[in-house]
């Protein structure tokens, strides 16, 4: 009898213990199994690979823009993409255009490629298959409105100089505007006598002429071409992507309605013969860039002030070269012997 008591207690404490042990087997298994808390939920999302790429983006075609120099593909592809995000280009790009537009006013605008204008390079240019999406390139341009393009707001940067920018500013945009109003293509003899007539021959507030036309050369904003021509070497100028996105054919239109003060605002009350000396003009002006004749209103020429895009920094964010950036004839000096040695001994600069 007491050992069947015993066992009898055994095999009930057995019975009572089982449930409560599989019970917490159940909870132990249903704990371990449950996905942990999401974190994110407690605060701010942490921000992704993509923001990081976008952000590093909106830096390097700002930095690139203040050197005036191009935003390449290749550049992008290795300066914040990298080899993960090769594939994220067009999603990095658009989102990086939109933050651009929202928190700057500016946006990335594509380059033209460079027109084939000699011979040699038709002939070249036809041996190549398609270009490759590969060298694409964009400068920074604004997307302010024109009313706040004026050059009482958007004065030229500071760097190095407030003065020697404006200057720049228009030095490269008398260039490009005799260099359209000659067709589109300007030998360099004739442009020699251009730079005579405004005592720029030889040297100009910026720098050396030679060494400026290099500068213009290296940045797109002229393209020096050679050619043989019986024998002999022909050397042009025409117009670099650079230069067709920041000033182009309505930048120069602009330019000279400022020189010749037939700028909007200005013809409020024209008289008959006023109206048709404007008319005269509009229609020589448009003869000579290969465009249509603005229209002539009351109130003066309608869309005088529609001029070409410019650089986001301000000099010459108006799309017109401003009073402020043609350079002053007392500031010249007169080149020392020793730049005269030096420029006659200087290397001539050729297209890359």
């Amino acid at each position: 009898m007491p050992s069947s008591h015993k066992r009898r207690a055994n095999a009930a404490s057995e019975t009572e213990t089982t449930p409560s042990a599989s019970r917490r087997r159940r909870q132990s298994e249903e704990t371990d199994s449950s996905p942990a808390p999401d974190s994110d939920n407690d605060g701010p999302s942490a921000p992704t690979s993509t923001d990081g790429m976008v952000k590093k983006l909106v830096r390097l075609a700002i930095s690139s823009e203040y050197s005036r120099l191009p935003i390449r593909r290749n550049d992008i592809s290795a300066k914040v993409l990298g080899e993960q995000g090769s594939r994220q280009f067009k999603l990095v790009f658009d989102q990086a255009q939109r933050e651009m537009r929202q928190r700057f006013g500016m946006e990335m605008t594509e380059l033209p490629a460079r027109e084939k204008v000699t011979i040699t390079q038709r002939r070249a240019a036809q041996k190549t298959e398609k270009p490759s999406s590969a060298n694409k390139s964009w400068i920074v341009t604004s997307t302010l409105p024109l009313a706040y393009r004026s050059p009482d707001i958007l004065i030229p940067t500071k760097a190095p100089s407030l003065y020697t920018e404006s200057t720049y500013t228009g030095l490269y945009s008398f260039i490009i505007a005799v260099i359209v109003l000659n067709g589109g293509s300007l030998a360099e003899q004739k442009l020699d006598r251009y730079l005579s007539r405004t005592n720029a021959e030889i040297a100009t507030p910026v720098d050396r002429t030679d060494k400026l036309l290099q500068r213009l050369c290296k940045e797109g904003y002229i393209i020096k071409t050679r050619e043989m021509d019986g024998g002999e070497e022909v050397i042009e100028y025409v117009l670099g992507p650079r230069g067709k996105i920041e000033v182009g054919t309505s930048g120069v239109a602009g330019l000279v309605r400022t020189v010749y003060g037939k700028e909007k605002g200005d013809h409020e009350g024209l008289t008959q013969l006023q109206r048709e000396e404007l008319e005269d003009f509009e229609g020589k002006l448009g003869r000579s860039l290969g465009i249509e004749p603005a229209p002539v209103r009351a109130n003066g020429v309608d869309g005088a002030s529609d001029v070409g895009d410019a650089r986001v920094n301000g000099s010459a964010e108006d799309r017109e070269a401003p009073q402020s950036s043609w350079p002053r004839r007392s500031s010249r000096r007169a080149p020392t012997q020793e730049e005269e040695e030096e420029d006659s001994d200087s290397e001539e600069y050729e297209e890359e």
